[in-house]
Parts: structure tokens; C-alpha cells; sequence
């Protein structure tokens, strides 16, 4: 007598091969995508620190434009980008500067971690900013050497 039906131990074995397809399809999902996507939530981060670093550096050159020199310290920019009528009115557009953003400018969106900030001045007068992020240094604005040619450029351009 053939029988037309599938035993025990064929059921078995089929249920067993699709959670064993399934399971994989999984790991294959955790292998793939998860990765893709921290690293685009990793190049959001980025983007948006080097955002803030350009704004700093709009502050910094409207500072020295102001006052003729670089703060000495983030605060100093802070405090300026809060209370000056003349860089309030130029930021008026850009919602990032405004005043109730200023206090935010000195800090690293990746972390909330204070840019590292240095001013350099050489015996001949040549005076320049450092402005890094402290959780990726690479992405700097500015240099240590004092050279002109190094003022306001941006590590990433």
C-alpha cells in the first residue's frame, strides 16, 4: 500500500528548513541593513557637526570683523552671537544663528561635547583660529600653524 501523505520525521525536517530559512533571512537583514543604517545615522551626525562648525566660523568672522580681534574663548562668541544687533541682523535668515540658538553654537551636535578652540598669534601679527570637533579632530576649521592662507578653511573642503 503507497501512501500519499508526508510521516512524521518529513514534517519535522520541512518545519525545521523553514525556521532554518527564516533565521537566516534574519541574520541576513542584521548583517546588511543595520549596518547601512548607523552608518547613514553616522554621516547625519557628521553633517551636522560640520554644519555648526561653518556656523562658529560665520560667528568667528563676524566677531572679528566687530571687534578686530578673535574671542579668546567660545563663550566670548557665545555671548556675541547673543547680544550683537549688527550679527543678529545679518543671521536674521538662518534660523541656526539666531539668538536662542547662540547658546548651542559651542557645542559638537555628535555629543553635545564643547569644540576644541585655539587662538594663534605669531610674533609678526598674524593672528588665527583653530576650531575642531573633539570627537573627530579630523574635522577641523582654521589651522595651528599661523598662516593666513589657512584662516577659515574647513578640513572637509
Amino acid at each position: 500500500m503507497a501512501t500519499t501523505g508526508a510521516s512524521g520525521s518529513d514534517l519535522a525536517i520541512r518545519a525545521l528548513l523553514g525556521l532554518l530559512i527564516i533565521g537566516l533571512a534574519v541574520v541576513l537583514f542584521y548583517v546588511t541593513v543595520v549596518p547601512a543604517q548607523r552608518a547613514a545615522a553616522a554621516q547625519r551626525e557628521t553633517d551636522l557637526t560640520r554644519e555648526r562648525m561653518s556656523d562658529v566660523r560665520t560667528a568667528l568672522i563676524s566677531y572679528r570683523d566687530s571687534v578686530g580681534a578673535y574671542p579668546s574663548t567660545l563663550d566670548s562668541l557665545v555671548l556675541f552671537a547673543r547680544n550683537d544687533s549688527v550679527f543678529a541682523a545679518q543671521s536674521q535668515g538662518d534660523e541656526r544663528l539666531r539668538p536662542a540658538a547662540a547658546d548651542s553654537l559651542a557645542l559638537s551636535p555628535r555629543t553635545g561635547n564643547r569644540f576644541l578652540y585655539e587662538v594663534i598669534r605669531d610674533t609678526s601679527g598674524v593672528e588665527i583660529y583653530w576650531l575642531a570637533d573633539p570627537d573627530a579632530e579630523a574635522d577641523s576649521i582654521g589651522s595651528r600653524d599661523p598662516n593666513p592662507a589657512l584662516r577659515n578653511a574647513a578640513s572637509w573642503e
